[in-house]
């Protein structure tokens, strides 16, 4: 029994029943691949402001300070313009259509067996275009904080789990001091990025099964992992030379020699051998895609307006326990906006669209999860309008 919170017969009752529907939905015992996975989409009008795409076109390039006045730019940042509370509305009404749970915060107790206070939980970010100097931010595309204060909110003050045992990481790169910590909400939880020496456990590493990657590279997991309970794993739905940078890649984040994996990359195997090992796998219990904002271009510029979305802006969260699930559907996501960009979307972004070998790898061999293309059979793709 959580030590802040007492469960009375109904709620263990309709926790039970929770538990049972992650179990069902998820397989979560990897043994096998799951027969069905869930995916939820969660859409809301109000979930960003209208933000001036065409002052930010041709959407290659950053806005530092100073830049204000040169042409084709702007100092608005795109993460500024994000409303929290419908965000975090949002994430409530996903977490509860993943699981059939009555709460947020219920349904986290079921996505994480024997979650209670004094376990540590580990929060993956996804920080790849993060600048490396405190009085430089930038348009370019990573997590923005309102999911991430709305989800901590939900272990802290719904699961009574302490801020101190909650990390918040990105092993590769910086966490800003300005656009992630100074967003924060909750002034004690801990970070790790690459500035931390000691985040390093040389005991588990990715154990590679049919692709050898370049020489000269360390592929250790962080201990933030290794000694997390939990592992929640925050994303973006951006495209890449895989195709999608979402759920599964977004974990090149969390090892030393991520350049080392590249050449080839959603081709190889290297993805699927990452999120195989032991601590990836095994305690990654949730994958939310901020979907906000997006990129169906390219991975490291701004956000770029979509047709396929009924605002420029997805204003989208997607939820899944199912790595393979979640990444499947935003490549379809990406893959429609591309088809309908026309000649907007050049050839070397199509081509993208090709290299996603990856997904079925870690179907077949691995048992990570369900890789499919539309039309869906045994992913469950459940899209709710707030």
């Amino acid at each position: 029994m959580l030590a802040r919170e007492k469960i009375g017969r109904r709620d263990f009752i309709r926790t039970s029943a929770a538990v049972l529907a992650v179990a069902s939905l998820n397989c979560q015992s990897k043994a096998t691949a799951p027969e069905r996975s869930r995916v939820v989409r969660v859409h809301s009008s109000d979930a960003t402001r209208a933000w001036d795409y065409s002052a930010n076109a041709p959407w290659d390039h950053t806005v530092e300070p100073g830049d204000g006045g040169k042409p084709g730019k702007i100092t608005e940042r795109y993460f500024d313009y994000i409303n929290d509370d419908v965000v975090a509305t949002m994430l409530d009404r996903g977490l509860r259509e993943l699981t059939d749970a009555r709460s947020g915060a219920e349904a986290l107790r079921a996505l994480m067996p024997g979650v209670a206070p004094g376990q540590k939980i580990t929060i993956k970010l996804n920080l790849n275009n993060a600048t490396f100097d405190p009085e430089v931010t930038n348009n370019r595309m990573d997590q923005t904080m309102p999911a991430v204060n709305a989800i901590i909110g939900l272990l802290h003050n719904g699961l009574g789990i302490e801020q101190e045992n909650i990390t918040l990481l990105d092993a590769s790169r910086w966490i800003h001091p300005v656009v992630i910590k100074g967003r924060c909400r909750f002034p004690n939880v801990k970070y790790v990025d690459n500035r931390d020496k000691d985040r390093w456990d040389k005991n588990e590493a990715v154990v590679f099964t049919r692709d050898e990657p370049l020489p000269g590279g360390d592929f250790w997991m962080p201990k933030a992992y290794t000694g997390a309970d939990h592992i929640i794993n925050m994303v973006i739905m951006k495209n890449h030379g895989c195709g999608i940078t979402g759920a599964m890649k977004s974990h090149f984040g969390s090892i030393p020699s991520p350049k080392m994996l590249h050449e080839g990359l959603g081709d190889k195997a290297y993805i699927a051998d990452l999120c195989n090992t032991a601590s990836i796998k095994n305690k990654v219990r949730i994958n939310i895609a901020d979907a906000l904002f997006a990129n169906w271009h390219n991975n490291v510029w701004c956000p770029r307006p979509w047709n396929t979305f009924p605002e420029q802006s997805p204003n989208s969260l997607l939820l899944s326990a199912d790595p393979v699930a979640i990444d499947s559907v935003m490549l379809d996501h990406i893959a429609a906006e591309i088809e309908s960009q026309g000649d907007n979307a050049p050839e070397w972004v199509r081509d993208c669209m090709n290299h996603h070998g990856f997904l079925e790898y870690a179907m077949n061999v691995h048992k990570l999860g369900v890789f499919e293309r539309k039309p869906y059979k045994r992913i469950e793709y459940n899209e709710i309008e707030l």
